[in-house]
């Protein structure tokens, strides 16, 4: 059984409903050493767990969960770190599973408690504010 609580930036998109991480945006944690990438190019942004997410346009949040522009999701890749290549791993910036592992159990330890999963969003930068 699941329950709904209302996302502070429920106004970002159809059906956000969860008070942390990203519902219909990507986050890019630009101070754990994650870029934002410029406009037209390809990035890649991981969190714990695969909720309510979608393909295509959506605003981009800055580590501090400010909108700071839009990308188009292309693709998202959800699976147990160990079930990932290292070369996409390597992407999103960890050198082992290991690593990838840790990231998750300490920024996302409830959502990644539940499941093992990681969550890797491939985006491309649309506009930045």
């Amino acid at each position: 059984m699941s329950s709904t609580v209302i996302a502070p930036w429920g106004y970002l998109g159809e059906g956000g409903d969860y008070p942390i991480e990203v519902n219909f945006a990507v986050r890019v944690y630009d101070d754990k050493g994650e870029v934002i990438p410029p406009v037209g190019e390809v990035g890649y942004s991981t969190k714990g767990g695969l909720r309510t997410n979608r393909i295509g346009i959506v605003p981009l949040l800055d580590g501090k969960k400010e909108e700071v522009g839009k990308v188009e999701v292309l693709q998202l890749i959800a699976a147990k770190p160990e079930n990932i290549g290292m070369d996409l791993l390597r992407k999103c910036g960890f050198e082992t599973v290991e690593e990838a592992r840790q990231y998750a159990e300490r920024e996302h330890g409830e959502e990644f408690g539940r499941d093992g999963v990681i969550t890797i969003f491939v985006y491309k930068v649309l506009e930045r504010h």
